[in-house]
C-alpha cells in the first residue's frame, strides 16, 4: 500500500480564517503551472444541496458555516513545500462563483503554458492565467450556455469544453460541446448544435455530457440520460456534427446508472464509472459501476453486478464483472467512482463513500420534523427518523470504515483495496480529485463537507497497515434501509416532490 504525506496542515487552506477555510469543502479541481500545483474549490457543498432542495430548512451543526461565504477560491502550493499554501483567487462578490470544478493546463499554439478554469455560477464562466497570479475572466464566456463544466480536453491544437445547464435536470439535458484554439482571443464555436439544418439526433451524443477524454486518438464522451448512461466516441480524430458512433447505453446494463462522474485510460482500455439515480442512491445507498472499453468498441464490466433495472444492453455482459467485485467494490455505500486515474504503472479509482451522510440525514431530519410532519405525514417522519437511527448506531457499532475509498489495480481487472477510511478521516467522505503532475508527482484531493477538504501526496515510505475484513459488517447498515425500503417507496412520491425543488445535482 502507498504511503501519502498531508499538504494541508489546515483543513480547506485557510489558517488565518478558520470559518473560511471550513466552506473550502471540496478540492474540486487541480491542475499545474510551472513550480506550483493549483487547486480551485467547491464551497459549502452539503449546505448548498440542502438548501437547494428548500430554503427555509434547519441546518444541522455538523455542516452550518457562520458567517455562509459562497464565494468559490483557488489555492496554489510550491511543489518542493518550501512555501506555505497562498490563496490567489476568490470570486469577486455578485458572480455567484461558488466553485471551480475543473482545470486543464494548456499551451496554445505551442506558446507558454496557462491555465484555464471553468467556474459553476448562474453563468459558465472561464477563467484564464498565465502566471498563476492574475486571473481573468474571459469576454465570450457569454457565448456559452449552461451553469458548469465538469470536463475540458485538448486534441489536434484545439482545447474542447462540455457545459451542462445544472438548474435543470442532467438527464434530458441537450448535449453542449464547444472549441477555441485559445478562448482569450478566439470565441468558443458550438461543437454539436441540436438547431442546425440536417441535425441527426442518433448521430450525436444525447444527455449531458458529464465526462470526455482522449482514447485511441478519438474524443470519448459520457452522457448522463434518464435511460440510462451512454458513452460516444468521434469517428474522426476531432468531433464533427452528424458523426459520433455509440458505444454504450442503458446504463452499462443498468438503467438505474443515469449519472457518469469518471473516466480515465489506463493501458489499452479506456474506464468510465456511472452511478444510480440522485437523490435516491444517497438515501437508500446503491454502489457505483465501472466498465471498460478498448480501441474496438467492444466494453466489460469491470466493477458492479446484477442490475437494478435489468436491461439487455447492445454490447458486452452485464451480470459478472471481471474483478469479481459488486457495485461499489461490494459496498453499497460507494455510491460513485468519483475519479479514474493512471499513475506509475497502475489504476486509481478513489470513491464518494455515504456513510459520511447518514447522520446528516439524521440530523436534517431531526432538526426538520415539524416540518416534515406537514409535508409527508408524522407517522412516515418518524418512521425514517428510526431507519436512519438504526443506520448511524450500526456503523458505529460495526467500526465500519467511514470515509472514502482508494482501490489500485496493476492489470486493471484485479483490484485491491488501499484505503478505507477517507485517509484516517471519516470527514473526507470522497477521494475528489487524482491528478498527476508532470514531475510524477501523485496529488489526492478530497471532498469534506465538515472541516474543508484536504489535499494529499503520495510519497516513499513505509506503507500503511489496512484492514480488509470489513465488508460483512457495512451490509447490516444497508440490510435496514432495505428492510424499510416499502415504507420508503410508498411515500416516494411525496419526498421525491420534495426533493424535486432541488438542484442537488449539480454540486455532485
Amino acid at each position: 500500500m502507498p504511503a501519502f504525506e498531508k499538504l494541508t496542515p489546515t483543513n480547506g487552506f485557510d489558517f488565518k480564517n478558520l470559518n473560511n477555510a471550513r466552506q473550502n469543502n471540496y478540492a474540486w479541481s487541480m491542475s499545474e503551472l510551472g513550480e506550483y500545483i493549483y487547486v480551485g474549490t467547491g464551497r459549502n457543498i452539503v449546505f448548498n444541496v440542502i438548501k437547494s432542495i428548500e430554503p427555509n430548512t434547519q441546518i444541522p451543526a455538523l455542516i452550518q458555516p457562520d458567517p455562509v461565504d459562497n464565494l468559490a477560491e483557488i489555492w496554489r502550493y510550491k511543489k518542493d513545500g518550501t512555501l506555505p499554501w497562498e490563496r490567489v483567487y476568490k470570486a469577486p462578490p455578485g458572480s455567484g462563483i461558488i466553485g471551480f470544478r475543473f482545470m486543464i493546463n494548456d499551451r496554445p499554439f505551442g506558446g507558454s503554458p496557462c491555465i484555464f478554469a471553468a467556474a459553476y455560477g448562474a453563468t459558465v464562466q472561464i477563467l484564464k492565467t498565465t502566471n498563476g497570479v492574475n486571473w481573468f475572466i474571459l469576454p465570450d464566456s457569454d457565448i456559452l450556455q449552461g451553469t458548469s463544466s465538469r470536463a475540458m480536453v485538448t486534441q489536434k491544437g484545439k482545447i474542447y469544453l462540455s457545459t451542462i445547464n445544472e438548474l435543470t435536470s442532467t438527464s434530458n439535458a441537450t448535449p453542449l460541446l464547444y472549441s477555441s484554439v485559445d478562448p482569450e482571443f478566439y470565441p468558443w464555436e458550438l461543437v454539436i448544435d441540436v438547431n442546425a439544418p440536417g441535425f441527426d439526433p442518433d448521430k450525436n451524443p444525447k444527455g449531458a455530457i458529464s465526462n470526455m477524454a482522449v482514447f485511441n486518438n478519438r474524443i470519448y464522451v459520457a452522457t448522463s440520460n434518464e435511460t440510462g448512461a451512454q458513452v460516444w466516441r468521434t469517428n474522426a480524430d476531432v468531433p464533427k456534427q452528424n458523426d459520433w458512433t455509440l458505444i454504450v447505453d442503458n446504463g452499462f446494463g443498468d438503467p438505474a446508472n443515469t449519472l457518469t462522474l469518471s473516466i480515465g485510460v489506463f493501458k489499452d482500455y479506456l474506464y468510465v464509472g456511472a452511478s444510480k439515480q440522485l437523490p435516491l442512491a444517497w438515501f437508500i445507498p446503491m454502489g457505483c459501476d465501472i466498465i471498460r472499453i478498448d480501441k474496438y468498441d467492444r466494453w466489460q464490466l469491470v466493477v458492479g453486478g446484477f442490475p437494478f433495472i435489468p436491461a439487455i444492453p447492445p454490447f458486452g455482459q452485464k451480470y459478472k464483472s471481471l474483478s469479481g467485485f459488486g457495485s461499489g467494490f461490494n459496498n453499497p455505500f460507494n455510491v460513485y467512482a468519483w475519479q479514474i486515474q493512471e499513475y506509475a504503472g497502475k489504476l486509481y479509482v478513489s470513491t464518494f463513500d455515504d456513510s459520511s451522510n447518514m447522520e446528516v440525514i439524521l440530523d436534517t431530519l431531526l432538526a426538520n420534523r415539524l416540518a416534515l410532519y406537514q409535508l409527508i405525514g408524522e407517522a412516515v417522519t418518524t418512521i425514517l427518523i428510526e431507519i436512519y437511527k438504526s443506520v448511524v448506531e450500526i456503523l458505529r457499532l460495526s467500526r465500519y470504515p467511514i470515509g472514502f475509498d482508494l482501490y489500485t489495480s496493476e492489470d486493471g481487472v484485479h483490484f485491491k483495496a488501499e484505503v478505507l477510511n477517507g485517509l484516517f478521516n471519516p470527514n473526507n467522505y470522497g477521494g475528489r480529485m487524482l491528478f498527476v503532475d508532470s514531475n510524477k508527482n501523485f496529488y489526492l484531493g478530497t471532498a469534506n463537507p465538515f472541516q474543508g477538504c484536504e489535499v494529499w501526496k503520495m510519497c516513499n515510505g513505509d506503507p500503511w497497515p489496512i484492514n480488509q475484513n470489513y465488508y460483512t459488517s457495512l451490509w447490516n447498515a444497508r440490510k435496514i434501509l432495505i428492510d424499510k425500503y416499502d415504507i420508503i417507496k410508498k411515500n416516494m412520491p411525496a419526498i421525491m416532490s420534495f426533493m424535486s425543488k432541488s438542484n442537488y445535482h449539480r454540486f455532485i
